[in-house]
């Protein structure tokens, strides 16, 4: 199995690509710099050759001129059909990566076979119902959770990418080179004005645990949740009563600050304070740098906990549920390519994403289109969870705190 433990920085738009498309171009970057390379040489030894028209053309008709039988081609080749072997579903990303790159090589995809798939019963995708037979008979113990921004959107959070509604679409006012510089740690260290107005309106305090997070949860109640790791940064996890040790903020948090210069930690009330408040961005006292609240920003490495916890949580889960991402930012989008082919992957989003197959072909994926509230809500009545869920929802401790100041609010009025 890969480690993750590679370049740990988040993927922004625009960089290198990644995966597949990676490989075949620094394959390519490679190749032709090798081409220029061996076409500067024969250059030389024509300028020294008295015998020009015994000469053979290099141009052996092949891509960008590279002869078709460079072992390395076959090299390239051989591992991306390895690649379409193991993971079936990519096999036609892969066929269109190489036509697109005009790698000169005639790649055909594998046959692709029907396979029995990991609930038992053969020549039939898998669906919710499998899932929750086996699940209430507690097959599943050691669940990983994977969370992006819309399982929040029913606390009235905004995700990140929804046209119109999502964070990088309100973004405009802010005058940024592209949406995502507001959470560059360089573009921030020169400017940081767009992100204290940002942070001013999204800082925690005003939103609730949804249901989701109520299930999750449930999870850890029942003892089955082996790591909730989250993209968001609002905390409504640990809010909503899933245990510290149990959440992976993958991309940082609002309860702690730091500089970012020296490092140095710093008060997050006085950090909050000046953004909230004072609309300007926190200063360090100790060297007079730049603070901010310790969330993750493109260009910054992720947390220490996640890079000691996820080779081995990758390895022991015997189930992964993913909700509410678009899968778009590095390393963490890969987590479910990662988990065995054994492990049935269970996704709740508005849309699909990643690699999460819906063909015929499909042994042990199950996409469930939709909010994730009403996806996480329906799983529940199937397993029989409903009546918990609900409760568990209502007795969320920030919900619960949100009651009791209602009533004291009431008394007082009274």
């Amino acid at each position: 199995m890969s480690s993750f433990n590679v370049n740990p920085d988040q993927q922004a738009p625009d960089k290198e690509p990644t995966g597949l498309a990676g490989l075949a171009s620094r394959f390519v970057q490679y190749r032709d710099e090798q081409a220029q390379h061996d076409s500067e040489d024969d250059s030389a030894d024509d300028h020294e050759s008295d015998h020009d028209d015994d000469s053979e053309s290099t141009d052996s008709g092949g891509a960008h001129g590279v002869d078709p039988d460079d072992p390395s081609l076959g090299l390239v080749e051989r591992l991306l059909a390895a690649r379409a072997r193991s993971s079936p579903d990519q096999a036609d990303k892969i066929t269109a990566i190489l036509n697109s790159l005009n790698l000169g090589i005639d790649f055909t995809p594998p046959p692709r076979v029907l396979k029995t798939h990991v609930f038992g019963e053969a020549n039939t995708p898998p669906t919710l119902s499998h899932l929750a037979s086996l699940f209430k008979t507690k097959k599943y113990s050691k669940i990983l959770v994977l969370t992006g921004a819309g399982i929040s959107v029913a606390a009235g959070i905004p995700d990140f990418r929804t046209a119109g509604t999502g964070l990088y679409s309100n973004l405009e006012k802010y005058n940024l080179p592209h949406p995502t510089a507001v959470f560059d740690i360089d573009f921030y260290k020169d400017n940081p004005a767009p992100f204290v107005m940002l942070a001013s309106e999204i800082w925690p305090g005003n939103h609730l645990p949804t249901k989701t997070h109520a299930f999750i949860k449930l999870l850890s109640d029942k003892g089955i949740l082996l790591r909730n790791y989250t993209q968001n940064i609002d905390g409504l996890e640990v809010l909503g009563g899933v245990p510290e040790e149990k959440v992976i903020e993958c991309h940082g948090h609002f309860r702690t600050a730091s500089c970012t210069s020296c490092g140095s930690p710093m008060d997050v009330s006085l950090v909050s304070k000046s953004i909230i408040e004072d609309g300007v961005p926190p200063v360090c006292a100790k060297c007079g740098g730049i603070g901010k609240p310790d969330i993750v920003f493109f260009g910054e490495d992720l947390p220490s906990v996640f890079h000691r916890n996820i080779n081995r949580d990758v390895k022991e889960a015997d189930m992964i549920i993913v909700m509410g991402t678009s899968l778009q930012v590095q390393p963490v989008a890969g987590i479910p390519d990662y988990v065995s082919s054994k492990v049935p992957r269970l996704l709740f989003n508005r849309e699909h994403v990643g690699n999460f197959d819906t063909s015929e072909y499909n042994y042990r994926d199950i996409f469930e289109a939709g909010n994730c509230d009403d996806g996480v809500e329906h799983f529940c009545e199937m397993i029989g969870w409903g009546e918990e869920l609900r409760t568990c929802y209502e007795n969320a401790e920030g919900r619960r705190k949100l009651r009791e100041e209602k009533i004291t609010s009431e008394e007082e009025i009274d």
